[in-house]
């Protein structure tokens, strides 16, 4: 796989990133923002549903 590079000054910041929020209206950062927010919930629920299955014991059916 290509190593993709990616503009960052010397703080660490993505300047590209920050482009492209600085594009965006308020009401489009805040949906960015809500996606991102949902997506890490999502994949939080999952993982810790992932668990609990593994952590029971099976049963003969």
């Amino acid at each position: 796989m290509a190593k993709e590079i990616k503009p960052v000054d010397s703080s660490g910041a993505d300047k590209t990133l920050v482009a492209l929020f600085l594009k965006m209206s308020p009401e489009e950062r805040l949906q960015a923002n809500d996606n991102a927010v949902r997506t890490i919930l999502e994949l939080r629920n999952a993982y810790q549903q992932q668990k609990r299955e593994k952590s029971r014991p099976e049963r003969d059916t």
